[in-house]
């Protein structure tokens, strides 16, 4: 019986492993947003951006495990403000990626850890795996205790190595081929039609 109860936790980890490897590996603003620091202001900038997105993400799951996703759902108004000014936040980040129009004294202020952090507690697509990763993994795995661990240890150690990739994606990009400002134009182009599409889902 024992054997069979730590079977079913076994395989539904392993299926959680799947869909946030899917799901944090594939192209999405926050993904496609570290491509474009990565290409434009290189990986130190990056990595500490990437701790800013990290962390918003652990503080998003402890956020559904003492309800709050099930609040946001009983309350669609507040879900939809929620979405509409996670897009705003999202194209403007992009938007300040455009390296000649500021300084980057403001850049690197503007794309710091506290703005990681806001990320993605305001992406549409974050609420949605993480809803999912809740509802559909999460009580399959155990306690709460149990779930919120394997949960927030997944995510980030998910995310510390998909999002770092696509960074480097971006530097290896721009420094094979050099800067490039119709390559950053396109990277921006690109995050703000994947934010619009997500909104409009």
């Amino acid at each position: 019986m024992i054997s069979a109860h730590n079977d079913g936790i076994l395989a539904s980890l392993v299926s959680l492993w799947i869909f946030i490897i899917f799901m944090v590996g594939s192209p999405g603003p926050a993904n496609l947003l570290m491509m474009t620091i990565g290409s434009q202001f290189g990986m130190k900038l990056a990595t500490r951006f990437n701790a800013g997105l990290i962390s918003g993400k652990v503080c998003l799951n402890l956020a559904m495990a003492i309800g709050v996703g099930a609040f946001l759902k009983s309350h669609p108004v507040l879900l939809d403000m929620l979405k509409y000014s996670s897009a705003a936040v999202m194209i403007y980040l992009s938007l300040l990626t455009l390296k000649n129009q500021v300084d980057d004294s403001r850049i690197s202020r503007c794309l710091s850890w506290r703005t990681g952090f806001i990320v993605h507690p305001l992406n549409p697509k974050a609420w949605v795996m993480v809803i999912l990763a809740w509802t559909e993994f999460g009580p399959h795995l155990g306690s709460m205790v149990q779930q919120t661990v394997i949960i927030c240890l997944s995510f980030a150690v998910a995310q510390l190595l998909f999002h770092s990739l696509w960074a480097l994606a971006g530097f290896l990009i721009s420094h094979t081929f050099g800067p490039s400002l119709w390559l950053n134009r396109l990277l921006v182009l690109v995050t703000c039609s994947f934010v619009i599409w997500t909104v409009l889902l």
